[in-house]
């Protein structure tokens, strides 16, 4: 599926002078030659391969397969790739999980739809009361419920908690929880903006917690509540669930630049899934454009003075543990040679394409303007630090942050082969190896702002990926 494109060529960057000594080759057109040249159907196919091997989940054979997979793609493109390993908490669900409401109104909730288990949830069925813990309803402001050992204060053991989102790592609410005799806890989405009404998706970082924890939209959380200052409300949670010490690995092609010495440019997206689905837009769709591009810079003659670095991170989905350990085990070639990484991640669902990062940057910018110029309308948004750009945010290196929105089949079952939109996969593939080729090109090391240390870089793995 290629479309024909009438593109301006935007091969200028603002203030960077060329580098003499590089061959003639840098100076050739790119950004309308990606346009012409990048194929939408490839990145598709790319896609169609990785759901057939199902669930990707952090840990597991289909993982492992999918890294295979994608390792066997790079290096038919020429790349020198490694695998890089890396131990990690494995997580499963081994039975379908129940909510339902027993009393006043019989009521089963569903899956997907109306709750979620949270990642390294432990296991039980247990039917009990539910008692609230410090909401925030109605939602002015933001909510501190369950981050308190003092919001447990007159809370009866043997109850399930309801919890609302905010403020504190779900963790931390549901160790809570737990230390005051719950034996459930649900955490609703915290319903005080647009963007944290619907399902509660989350993880709790790694084991530790013993009871079942689900998340739920904030509709249900403050339909639960409601009844409890009407009365009293049974509910009936069921989670099984194990989690192990096993491995999980990053596929990392590498494409060395006519200068390395002026810095690598990284391209980053995860292909580990929740278990609900097989995660076509999250993120076989960012893994299969970033392949895309991977083909197109190393066989098209497309030349650049900077190194071009593709990483499918695995083990994203439980705690961004892919990119932590890139970021660890390569900390000084990072906070020395990065001068830009973008991160794809879930690209092709929805209506809007939107860049940002945590933290306004040159390379952002350049962005913004590529996508101007390739006539792409987007939005802004801020990623903080549920993405794999996180940790080279924090160390220094600048990046950009591509995703498109809404997607109303994240982490469900229909996120699936048949939601993905060809022509915006191949759009923002597109963008995002202009960006690389573009900034990789005639590297200037601007916005680098190495860290010193790696205490205040790793102080964030752990505590859990997106939550509060």
């Amino acid at each position: 599926m290629k479309k024909k494109h009438c593109v301006v060529s935007i091969m200028v960057l603002v203030g960077i002078i060329m580098f003499t000594s590089v061959p003639t080759l840098l100076a050739e057109p790119g950004s309308n030659q990606i346009q012409v040249l990048y194929e939408g159907d490839k990145a598709f196919g790319h896609i169609e391969a990785l759901t057939s091997i199902g669930p990707r989940v952090a840990g597991s054979d289909a993982e492992k397969d999918a890294a295979d997979l994608i390792a066997a793609e790079m290096e038919s493109y020429g790349l020198d790739v490694e695998i890089q390993e890396f131990e990690i908490n494995y997580y499963e669900e081994l039975s379908d999980p129940e909510l339902e409401q027993v009393s006043p109104t019989p009521t089963t909730y569903e899956e997907g739809v109306d709750f979620l288990t949270m990642n390294f949830s432990g296991s039980g069925d247990v039917t009990a009361s539910v008692q609230a813990v410090d909401l925030n309803i109605p939602p002015t402001g933001g909510s501190t419920s369950g981050c308190e050992a003092a919001d447990f204060t007159g809370f009866t053991a043997g109850n399930i908690a309801l919890i609302q989102r905010g403020h504190c790592f779900y963790s931390q609410k549901a160790q809570n929880a737990e230390n005051a005799g719950a034996v459930g806890v649900i955490i609703f989405n915290e319903g005080n903006t647009s963007e944290r009404q619907g399902l509660l998706s989350g993880t709790l970082g790694g084991p530790g917690v013993n009871i079942p924890v689900t998340g739920t939209t904030f509709a249900l959380g403050q339909e639960l509540y409601a009844l409890t200052l009407a009365g009293s409300v049974t509910v009936h949670m069921f989670a099984d669930t194990i989690y192990q010490v096993r491995t999980s690995q990053n596929v990392i092609g590498t494409l060395e630049g006519l200068q390395p010495d002026q810095g690598i440019v990284y391209m980053g997206a995860h292909y580990d899934t929740v278990s609900a689905g097989p995660g076509a837009n999250d993120d076989a769709s960012g893994v299969a454009a970033m392949l895309e591009a991977a083909r197109l810079l190393a066989t098209r003659g497309l030349k650049t003075a900077a190194t071009k670095k593709f990483i499918a991170f695995g083990s994203k989905e439980i705690g961004l543990d892919g990119s932590y350990w890139y970021v660890e085990d390569n900390f000084n070639e990072v906070t020395d040679m990065c001068i830009g990484m973008i991160n794809l991640d879930m690209i092709a669902v929805g209506d809007t394409l939107l860049l940002g990062n945590g933290a306004s940057s040159s390379l952002l910018e350049y962005t913004k303007d590529k996508a101007d110029a390739m006539g792409l309308v987007w939005g802004p948004f801020t990623a903080g630090n549920d993405g794999d750009h996180f940790y080279f945010e924090v160390v220094g290196c600048p990046v950009t942050f591509l995703k498109h929105s809404p997607d109303p089949y994240y982490h469900t079952t229909e996120d699936i082969i048949d939601k993905i939109q060809v022509d915006t996969l191949e759009e923002n593939g597109e963008l995002a190896t202009a960006v690389m080729y573009g900034w990789a090109k005639n590297p200037a090391l601007r916005d680098k702002k190495a860290a010193t240390s790696s205490t205040a870089v790793f102080s964030y793995q752990g505590n859990g990926r997106a939550a509060k």
